[in-house]
């Protein structure tokens, strides 16, 4: 597999809606028909005054060339329309890493259960690979995907959008003005994996690498979950949750979105709700990483980052289970 000139040619696994929302940053669809196959990616990608008009820039350089659906091949026929019919819609999944540059495997209701299944045969075939979040439902299958990749000399990526978004970055600088921090709360809307998966990186984003253990509370896994980190002897606790006082959506706000509580010694600092209008800047981010990926076949950012996320939450279900804080380096080692 080699390179087209300089045109990234991207194979699409799985065509539900995080399809058809990376889709437009990979290339630019034609409007009215990507607006008919999914109105609601087209309600957050394009201008009100100008639904023509994308409110973030398409990566250039990139195409979609493949798609694909196990469930459903209308979905896939319907994203290949929204690019004038020209991807091809495959057979099969293992089809949609042939002739490809690099392989996106969407997930936006299936907790990262079937990623390995699905970039196993690309993977093997040295084709790098950009994993929707979760990386996968386990730490053990992600760093399989890993271990995949090195083994033939290629890359695989997963990355959260709240972990590369700009606003969540500009917030960070502001903690200065109140140190030393002493806590975080990050509130969630669910304990579904994609959302506990996406709180944890904002905390990676906003506080760093470098989580030290974990403690999980509630009823079910992921209810209340606090994220220890070291700072000068000092604990910082990171609490995310989808318990009552915990719920980051109200029954007249429908649109996903996190927001940031910074607790210090000089006060409290507020971060903006980033949420549905906001996650395209940090997708841009992302698939411009993608793209680097695709062409030096070198993880844009290191594993060890990449797993981080994976790490807590494999601690988290731990410390559930086992009623006690658990360190990241029990599931390390």
């Amino acid at each position: 597999m080699s390179l087209r000139g300089d045109m990234i040619r991207v194979g699409i696994i799985r065509c539900d809606t995080h399809a058809f929302w990376y889709a437009p940053l990979f290339e630019k669809p034609n409007p009215d028909r990507y607006r008919k196959a999914h109105r609601g990616c087209h309600y957050y990608f394009y201008r009100p005054d100008d639904p023509s008009r994308l409110r973030v820039p398409t990566v250039p350089g990139m195409t979609v060339s493949r798609v694909f659906d196990e469930e459903d091949r209308d979905r896939a026929a319907a994203l290949s329309d929204a690019f004038e019919g020209r991807p091809r819609v495959c057979d099969s999944f293992e089809e949609v890493s042939d002739d490809v540059d690099l392989v996106y495997i969407a997930d936006c209701n299936y907790e990262g259960k079937d990623h390995l299944r699905l970039a196993e045969p690309g993977l093997s075939k040295g084709v790098p690979h950009f994993v929707d979040k979760p990386f996968a439902f386990t730490l053990e299958d992600a760093r399989t995907m890993i271990d995949l990749a090195k083994r033939h000399e290629t890359a695989v990526m997963c990355a959260s959008l709240l972990r590369y978004s700009p606003f969540l970055e500009r917030f960070r600088g502001r903690l200065r003005d109140i140190a030393p921090v002493g806590s975080l709360l990050v509130p969630s809307y669910s304990t579904s994996l994609a959302t506990v998966f996406h709180g944890v990186s904002v905390v990676q984003c906003v506080m760093g690498e470098g989580c030290e253990w974990t403690e999980c509370m509630g009823p079910d896994a992921f209810d209340v979950l606090r994220l220890g980190y070291a700072k000068n002897d000092a604990i910082i606790l990171s609490a995310l949750g989808a318990a009552p006082g915990y719920v980051v959506t109200s029954a007249n706000y429908h649109h996903c979105a996190y927001q940031v509580t910074a607790y210090g010694a000089r006060g409290a600092a507020y971060s903006p709700r980033v949420d549905d209008y906001l996650f395209p800047h940090g997708g841009v981010r992302i698939v411009k990483m993608a793209k680097a990926m695709a062409q030096s076949k070198q993880p844009p950012i290191s594993y060890a980052s990449m797993l981080e996320p994976m790490e807590m939450i494999e601690a988290a279900r731990l410390a559930h289970k086992r009623r006690r804080r658990v360190y990241l380096d029990e599931v390390r080692t």
